[in-house]
């Protein structure tokens, strides 16, 4: 087959036709996803330090104008400085089924205390707002979603999203969400010994002890500040998935369930999955069951 070298478009490109002996065909319809992976895009600079989002964006063929869903991903640190590579291959999986995926960098404990956290995921928020059209977001659809201390951080960022607790906009944009996704979430960090194999536990020594900067044992009540379950009561309804591990050794699962029972107490919507067996995260909650369950969790909130 001969062809003319030029400046083709696709609809001008001429189909290979020759028949090739053994060759084997692979048909495209157009509607497959392709996700590409944007790294370490800077959206605030706080504190002497850069935070980035590392973004993955699908992309279908035949609607390449289409926007997707942003679920913006708290990755979990003990809120020390993050790995937010950690997980990209696993969220890859996530945002094949048609969303766009920020995961957040916060100051970490060690140059930022409490609520600098919940600020900066706010913020990241309001970043991907802005630029929808360069990162194919429908704005009007986010969900904040993390894992451990990012679960505590995800949950306290859609509780409080329509107030002005926590709160220092970088821009116009809002930071409300559609849903909140909490995997074995640090929900209640004043639950005794809610953190089994930390030994200091809530001691200034300690992660949560880090974070909030001081001693939380002789401090329970203005500890509170950081548990989800003190916000329970605000005036709106965010639909609520929670998942946390029945054997987690890090952060007991009596934290999640402790949130559960007080979000069904109020009314909310809310779903609590119990991952049998399972530990501290692990590729159990990445596993197409479970990711199944959030896909059909956001679309449920989106409707």
């Amino acid at each position: 087959m001969n062809i003319e070298v030029k400046d083709y478009t696709y609809e001008e490109m001429i189909e290979y036709t020759d028949e090739v002996d053994g060759a084997k065909e692979i048909i495209m319809d157009g509607n497959e996803v392709d996700v590409a992976y944007i790294p370490d895009i800077v959206y605030d600079h706080k504190d002497d330090a850069d935070l980035h989002l590392q973004i993955l964006m699908p992309k279908i063929f035949n609607q390449p104008d289409r926007k997707y869903p942003c679920i913006c991903y708290v990755q979990g640190s003990a809120w020390r400085k993050q790995n937010c590579y950690r997980d990209v291959v696993n969220l890859g999986k996530l945002a094949a089924k048609g969303y766009v995926i920020a995961i957040i960098e916060y100051r970490h404990s060690g140059i930022a205390k409490f609520p600098a956290q919940i600020i900066d995921a706010k913020n990241a928020i309001r970043f991907m707002k802005a630029h929808d059209d360069e990162y194919s977001v429908d704005k009007e659809n986010v969900i904040i979603m993390g894992n451990s201390s990012g679960g505590n951080t995800s949950s306290l960022v859609g509780l409080t999203a329509h107030t002005d607790k926590f709160d220092e906009p970088i821009n116009d944009e809002n930071c409300c969400v559609k849903g909140i996704i909490d995997e074995y979430g640090a929900v209640e960090i004043t639950l005794d010994d809610g953190f089994p194999t930390s030994l200091d536990h809530q001691l200034p020594s300690s992660h949560e002890g880090m974070v909030m900067g001081f001693n939380i044992r002789e401090n329970k009540e203005k500890a509170e500040i950081a548990n989800a379950k003190t916000y329970v009561n605000e005036e709106f309804n965010i639909p609520f998935l929670i998942m946390h591990g029945t054997r987690d050794r890090t952060v007991f699962c009596q934290q999640s369930v402790n949130l559960y029972y007080k979000l069904k107490e109020a009314k909310k919507d809310v779903e609590l999955y119990l991952v049998k067996h399972a530990d501290h995260g692990g590729g159990v909650f990445f596993k197409e069951e479970t990711l199944t369950v959030i896909d059909k969790f956001i679309q449920r909130c989106l409707k």
